[in-house]
């Protein structure tokens, strides 16, 4: 039986979210598959270190700076896709992060604002962006990164909650509007995950912010296997699904 991880082979795969965590460690593992990964962070000198690692094993990869936050940074990542290689087969809707942490009365609204394009605005831009990539193709699969938080409200991560909740009612939107351009989109939800996002404002080494103790707390390299299975899936596949490692 081939190897499932064989329908990747020659894909061309956008990682948003590439430099660091699961979106390091996915466009790492996808280099392993025969992807041709579009590694897409901010900071450039980070996604340049995981693309020398995927060539370093012999995968093919290329970096490209982007601010997922802003719309023309978005169109013009796209716009360089479009001119290099034609299309997009698949893409890693990564980017996010849950740093803003304050009662909804104590909450600075500039931190609140930026919390929520990070989280909701950056999955707006990217199926309004991609897409039209993908249906050069005859179609692709897109996924978001998403949150148990998106559907369990918490103390304290109202932005990060509103924005998940968001980013998937836009998932769902798209998945109708583009059902019939054979482009699936699917959320994955990684639960619990040691990354420096997670733990930003733990001084505490023995404090946890993974406080329910039913969770199965994970490093980035541990959920990768279900992301890469979701997008090698056969045929067409689920479309407007949650595939989730959190135990909630």
């Amino acid at each position: 039986m081939p190897d499932l991880y064989d329908n990747l082979r020659d894909k061309t795969v956008l990682v948003t979210g590439a430099s660091l965590g699961i979106g390091a460690a996915l466009s790492r593992r996808l280099g392993e598959t025969g992807a041709y990964v579009i590694c897409a962070a901010r900071t450039r000198s980070r996604i340049d270190d995981v693309v020398n690692d995927i060539r370093t094993t012999g995968g093919r990869a290329r970096a490209i700076s982007t601010d997922v936050t802003d719309a023309a940074q978005m169109q013009a990542l796209a716009m360089e896709i479009d001119a290099e290689i034609g299309g997009l087969d698949i893409a890693f809707l990564n980017a996010g992060g849950n740093w803003q942490k304050d009662t909804i009365e104590h909450s600075d609204v500039d931190e609140w604002k930026s919390a929520v394009e990070l989280n909701l605005h950056s999955v707006f831009y990217g199926i309004k962006f991609l897409a039209p990539l993908m249906r050069k193709r005859g179609g692709g699969r897109i996924f978001i990164t998403g949150s148990a938080m998106a559907h369990y409200a918490a103390a304290k991560h109202s932005s990060y909650c509103a924005a998940k909740a968001g980013a998937r009612m836009v998932m769902n939107t798209a998945v109708q509007e583009l059902m019939a351009d054979n482009i699936t989109i699917n959320e994955f939800v990684p639960g619990p995950t040691r990354t420096l996002q997670a733990l930003k404002g733990v001084e505490d080494d023995k404090a946890s912010p993974f406080n329910n103790p039913s969770e199965w707390v994970k490093e980035p390299e541990d959920v990768v296997d279900l992301m890469l299975t979701m997008a090698a899936y056969p045929g067409m596949g689920p479309t407007g699904q949650t595939f989730s490692l959190a135990r909630r």
